[in-house]
């Protein structure tokens, strides 16, 4: 059995579907970076900001001109991409300079760009420069198999995190995003009806968990095709949401026949003899990678908390649409050797989309309060700072997000043990 799993891990397959998503996806690279620069993104994104949340700590936000110069290099790869000479080395310019531009501030974090991310670190490992539509080598079974799990995995776990109370029985937090749109011509009046939002928010739920099968099996994959394109073309006109329905698309065809561009090509002949089964490390790896892609996004389970409340696991785990939320945040900084205090508003040092993402990220307030304490540091003052944090969830009162008592300067791990974070009180 194993053997035959190896052999069917290397059994060649027609490589005419992946050249056309390599297209697909170079065109969306390079027009999601040309958008962020006609947009003035990168001037409101990352040169206007004063203060940023990296990733990674002591990153800091390049020039203007070198910004600049990472999203044409996008813009470039891209094309490239499109091109498809020396298709992995335009992937890896691409990875490099999208990566670095996401890792500049973890405010800006957005599930689709990870997705695009992974989907182009997993190309990378494909032989992309050896597919032809004819002429060329096999695509290798495995690589569809990567690039399949990766997509299976979004729908999935998207799926499996709307299986909560505010998504089927309340239908939050659709019910007020629609009821903001009331005023549309024609459809307001019944986005505006809870009976829409619930409606809308079991057939999302169903459609997640459904849709990655439906692509799958020959017989109802026309089916799974409509609903994507329906699905996420009526996203995209209700919500501001970039180049999300684009992406998902576009992955979609990765659950198609791999041979379904043959209907307006000549017809593919598999190779022979056939190649050897697939080598035992190898095969061990792609399963590590794929078990790790699957797991990775349930760890917030781990800790039995409501995650869309403490946002510990929320991100890198496909949880799309899932949360509103609005806060305030107010910071105390005391000096530990006078007791003398300064109150921080954070909306004055940060841009509106920070402040946003901030007053309600617990993770980004303590980032604040370490970067208050380096700069009262670097004055010659120790301090301890404190946050006054409310925040309401998909509608409710809002309750207090944080301890007030505790210093967030101190090591993570100790405030983990002090339950800085408090439990949602209203159910």
């Amino acid at each position: 059995m194993l053997d035959r799993l190896r052999a069917a891990l290397s059994a060649p397959v027609d490589p005419a579907g992946l050249i056309v998503f390599r297209v697909g996806f170079g065109l969306l690279a390079a027009f999601s970076a040309l958008r962020v620069m006609a947009l003035g993104w990168v001037e409101a994104l990352y040169v206007t900001p004063t203060t940023n949340f990296p990733w990674i700590p002591g990153l800091t936000t390049p020039s203007p001109t070198v910004l600049y110069g990472l999203f044409w290099a996008q813009v470039l790869a891209g094309l490239g991409l499109v091109w498809g000479r020396a298709p992995r080395l335009c992937l890896a310019a691409w990875l490099l300079s999208f990566g670095f531009i996401e890792l500049l501030d973890k405010s800006l974090y957005l599930n689709h760009y990870v997705l695009f991310t992974l989907l182009g670190l997993w190309m990378m490992l494909i032989p992309l420069e050896r597919l032809r539509l004819s002429g060329g080598a096999a695509l290798p079974a495995w690589g569809l198999v990567l690039l399949r799990a990766q997509v299976v995995t979004v729908y999935l776990w998207a799926g499996l995190a709307k299986l909560n109370a505010d998504w089927l029985l309340r239908g939050e937090p659709l019910t007020t995003w629609l009821e903001a749109r009331a005023q549309l011509p024609v459809f307001g009046p019944l986005l505006a009806h809870d009976v829409t939002a619930l409606g809308m928010s079991w057939a999302g739920a169903a459609y997640d968990l459904s849709v990655p099968w439906l692509l799958l099996h020959p017989r109802t994959r026309p089916l799974g095709v409509v609903l994507v394109v329906g699905f996420h073309s009526a996203v995209g006109l209700l919500f501001p949401i970039g180049v999300f329905p684009a992406l998902m698309i576009l992955s979609s065809t990765l659950l198609w026949s791999p041979s379904w561009p043959r209907r307006w090509l000549g017809a593919w002949t598999p190779p022979s003899p056939a190649p050897p089964p697939w080598p035992w490390p190898k095969t061990a790896a792609l399963f590590a990678v794929i078990l790790g892609m699957t797991l990775f996004p349930g760890r917030g389970l781990l800790r039995g908390e409501d995650v869309a409340w403490t946002e510990r696991g929320h991100r890198l785990a496909w949880r799309v649409m899932l949360i509103e939320k609005t806060g305030l945040v107010e910071l105390r900084v005391v000096e530990r050797s006078t007791g003398r205090l300064w109150r921080v508003s954070p909306a004055e040092g940060l841009t509106a989309l920070q402040h946003k993402q901030l007053r309600t990220q617990p993770d980004l307030i303590r980032d604040y309060a370490l970067q208050l304490k380096a700069q009262h540091a670097a004055a010659g003052r120790d301090v301890a700072v404190f946050a006054e944090a409310w925040v309401s969830l998909n509608g409710r009162p809002s309750q207090r997000l944080l301890r007030n008592d505790l210093d967030l300067t101190q090591p993570l791990g100790a405030l983990d043990e002090a339950g800085w974070i408090l439990p949602r009180e209203t159910p």
